[in-house]
């Protein structure tokens, strides 16, 4: 039911939603939603219209938190993928939430994620999250390649693609 309200929006706007979708809550608090290159805040407008949206000054936010999860659920995973690679463009003073977006971004092995998460967990064991950061160091080693292959996403850094 909540996903049905996002099939008849134009392109631009199931973008949008999807990389709302896939920003962690804590980045939609200190990051303007993002709209995909080249388009206005208008690109919100036809969401807000359906009431999957709510738009408050510069900031959106879903309505209920299960158009988010049904905006993210339904769309297709090379789309989801991309989402992740566009919210991890934005999080640049964000290493931590970075390097989760590209790892999720990711469908193979890639070294330079897999040190970035790397890099996080040890942020997290400082921090006394033994729990966040044995969940980083699992991520990162099903990122790291194995000796004697290259790495599927080769080093990529926000920017590229896979």
């Amino acid at each position: 039911m909540f996903g049905a309200g996002a099939a008849g929006l134009p392109h631009v706007t199931r973008q949008a939603l999807l990389r709302l979708a896939a920003m962690d809550p804590v980045d939609v608090a200190i990051i303007p939603a993002p709209t995909p290159p080249g388009t206005a805040l208008d690109a919100w407008e036809p969401a807000a219209r359906a009431g999957l949206i709510v738009r408050t000054d510069r900031r959106v936010r879903f309505r209920h938190p299960l158009v988010r999860s049904a905006i993210y659920q339904t769309a297709a995973p090379d789309d989801r993928r991309a989402a992740h690679q566009a919210v991890a463009e934005l999080l640049h003073d964000e290493p931590d939430r970075q390097a989760w977006h590209l790892a999720a971004s990711c469908t193979g092995q890639d070294a330079a994620i897999s040190e970035l998460l790397e890099r996080s967990a040890e942020q997290a064991r400082r921090r006394g999250g033994p729990a966040a950061a044995g969940k980083a160091l699992h991520r990162a080693a099903e990122l790291t390649p194995t000796p004697g292959t290259t790495s599927d996403c080769s080093s990529r850094r926000p920017g590229a693609r896979c």
